[in-house]
């Protein structure tokens, strides 16, 4: 910041809160964990990363031109010489208030594609890569952080307040972003112009850090609402469980012989839910299997991205998949424990010891998921169209146990909205045997999915 010039100085005081859960990896523990400040233990977000989230959005709004002024030039070479040209922007880390934030830790498993088992990985031997079954830790939905950022070039607070609206609008933070994980809202926007050529304002940007919040205005109400947004679709898929369902965690509330060896998986609010992750498996498996079917398998890649190496920067998909609440919490607390039994599959005995105890849950559920705009969006949502067409026979299932009955999802709407601004909505309703689609949206993105390399027919 040594060669910014300015005159006057703007400091924002920001508070934002995790809509969704929130995965930022440690690079110091392992890779499921999420990452904590190395002074208190207690989880943070890095200024880098939110600097990042937001340049990012800038970059694609802009140019890189314009992103270069704001927050400053990546590492140019000329010759033998390299610099770094300095930007108008500084972030602080984004500090957890009201305590540690609520942490969960959500079992997971990598399924190799080819056999749809949890298969060895074929170049180190081990299980680590494909078929390796993990604990994701989380910061829950609901945890509030706050962080400062000081711009010097009143000039460019448009600029910067636009690309912060991006994190009321819609951006993602962290990893885990198909399953739904890092969004936020904004629930306050402070914000301070300290003029250096006037004595008083001096005076107060000594004291800055102790400066009283009734010094600050609002800036929150003034921001362009939605931006940030790139979402092409947004799908409502509404039902209810036929019968049970269990994805299954370890059962951590309540000791003893009655509590049971597993109950399904809850959020920070206690809510019994199907994961992002759990969803996304599920409807995945069956999209690459219609995929391979219509010989469309380059929308998978599309839509469910590929990771790179350190030959290939890798491919963002285009579909993301939230958590979905089943029933009523406190129906699903009195849900009756069931005992079952490990049969051998060798000798069709019972196995010595193999007595477990599962809490099933059930109800109604409302699935969401957005399709954003890249990669293809109109194949992402014929394809996936499909797959929730299948759903609706009970041929995908959600959680395990599909071969007792479990996680079949008796579908009774599916609901797709273009988000283009329009009224522009579609939607299948199984229970009616009918298809509202005056937009044309549904018919477009069967096309679309049908075609050859994403060429309409």
């Amino acid at each position: 910041m040594a060669d910014v010039k300015y005159r006057k100085i703007v400091k924002y005081l920001v508070s934002a809160v995790c809509t969704q859960p929130l995965h930022i990896g440690s690079a110091s523990g392992d890779k499921e964990e999420v990452l904590a400040h190395p002074a208190d233990g207690v989880p943070f977000i890095q200024a880098s990363g939110i600097a990042g989230v937001m340049r990012q959005y800038y970059e694609k709004s802009h140019d890189m031109k314009h992103a270069e002024k704001l927050f400053g030039a990546r590492h140019f070479e000329e010759g033998e010489n390299s610099f770094e040209k300095a930007g108008k922007v500084r972030f602080s880390d984004g500090i957890f208030i009201g305590g540690n934030p609520v942490l969960e830790l959500r079992p997971r498993v990598k399924i190799d594609p080819a056999t749809g088992t949890c298969s060895a990985d074929a170049v180190t031997g081990t299980n680590r890569q494909a078929g390796h079954k993990f604990n994701m830790e989380y910061i829950g939905a609901g945890a509030e952080f706050e962080f400062s950022i000081y711009l010097y070039d009143d000039g460019m607070r448009a600029d910067l307040e636009e690309a912060l609206s991006a994190i009321h609008g819609g951006v993602q933070f962290g990893g885990q972003k198909s399953n739904g994980c890092g969004f936020m809202e904004l629930k306050s926007v402070k914000r301070k112009i300290f003029d250096m050529s006037d004595a008083s304002d001096r005076g107060k940007w000594r004291d800055e850090e102790t400066l009283p919040e009734s010094e600050y205005e609002d800036a929150l109400s003034g921001m362009k609402a939605g931006a940030g947004s790139i979402a092409a679709y947004r799908i409502i898929v509404k039902g209810s469980t036929e019968g049970e369902l269990l994805v299954k965690s370890i059962a951590v509330e309540g000791h003893g012989k009655d509590a049971p060896d597993s109950a399904n998986i809850r959020n920070a609010a206690k809510d019994y839910i199907v994961p992002g992750s759990s969803l996304k498996g599920a409807v995945r498996s069956r999209m690459e299997k219609i995929a391979s079917y219509i010989g469309a398998g380059n929308i998978i890649e599309d839509t469910f991205g590929r990771t790179g190496d350190r030959h290939d920067d890798g491919k963002a998909g285009n579909i993301v998949f939230y958590d979905t609440v089943v029933g009523n919490r406190e129906d699903n607390d009195l849900a009756e424990i069931k005992n079952r039994i490990h049969i051998d599959k060798f000798t069709g005995g019972v196995m010595q010891g193999g007595l477990f105890s599962e809490k099933n849950v059930s109800g109604r559920v409302s699935m969401e998921i957005v399709i954003n705009d890249r990669n293809n969006p109109d194949r992402t949502c014929g394809l996936l169209l499909m797959a929730l067409r299948d759903m609706a026979c009970g041929i995908v299932n959600v959680g395990g146990g599909y071969s007792v009955g479990k996680g079949i999802i008796k579908v009774d709407t599916v609901a797709i909205n273009d988000c283009k601004g329009k009224s522009a909505e579609a939607e299948v309703n199984f229970k009616e045997s009918r298809i509202k689609d005056d937009g044309g949206i549904i018919s477009k993105c069967m096309a679309a999915a049908r075609a050859k390399e994403g060429k309409a027919v």
